[in-house]
C-alpha cells in the first residue's frame, strides 16, 4: 500500500481569513497613527496656510500699515485667504515702548462674508475678546515690520492667525 500525498500542508479557511483581516486591520492602524506625523495634514498646517494667505493680502511693500490712513484688517482680509468652514482670528502686534500691544484685530466667522452678518462679525468679536481662543485652535505666528504712526515709522510686530 502505497501512500499519497494528498495531505499537503492546508490551512483552514477561516484561519486563513482571520490572518487576514488582521493583517489588513493593522496596516489601517498604522496609517491613521502616521497620518498626523506627514506634511500637510495636522491642524497646524491649515494655520500655517491660513497666515501666509492672510499675510499675502494686508502687507504693502513687505509691511504691515497700522496707521491712521491705513485700510481696516476685515477690509483687507478676503474670504479667498481663509479656510473653508473654519473660524478665523487675526491679531496683529507691534511692540510700544518696549511692551508688545495689539495694534489691531479682527474675527471672521464661518462662511464669511456671503453666510454670515454684521451681527455675526461682532458677536465673534466680543468672543474672542471674553473667552479667547478655544484651545483646540489651531495658531500660527509670524514676525513682521509694521508701521503704526507712519508709513516711516515701521516697528517690529507679529501677525497671529488661530483657526478652528
Amino acid at each position: 500500500m502505497s501512500r499519497s500525498s494528498s495531505y499537503r500542508a492546508q490551512t483552514e479557511p477561516i484561519a486563513a481569513i482571520v490572518a487576514i483581516a488582521m493583517l489588513v486591520v493593522g496596516i489601517g492602524i498604522y496609517a491613521v497613527s502616521v497620518q498626523t506625523v506627514l506634511p500637510g495634514t495636522s491642524d497646524r498646517t491649515t494655520a500655517d496656510r491660513t497666515i501666509d494667505r492672510v499675510w499675502d493680502e494686508i502687507h504693502h511693500d513687505g509691511v504691515f500699515h497700522a496707521h491712521d490712513n491705513a485700510d481696516d484688517l476685515d477690509d483687507l482680509v478676503t474670504a479667498e485667504s481663509l479656510p473653508t468652514g473654519a473660524t478665523v482670528a487675526v491679531r496683529v502686534t507691534a511692540i510700544d515702548e518696549g511692551e508688545e500691544r495689539t495694534v489691531t484685530d479682527a474675527a471672521f466667522p464661518s462662511g464669511y462674508p456671503d453666510e454670515t452678518t454684521t451681527a455675526d462679525v461682532l458677536e465673534l468679536e466680543r468672543d474672542v475678546d471674553d473667552e479667547g481662543i478655544p484651545d483646540d485652535a489651531s495658531v500660527a505666528t509670524r514676525s513682521i515690520p509694521v508701521a503704526v504712526v507712519s508709513e516711516a515709522e515701521i516697528r517690529s510686530g507679529t501677525l497671529r492667525v488661530a483657526v478652528w
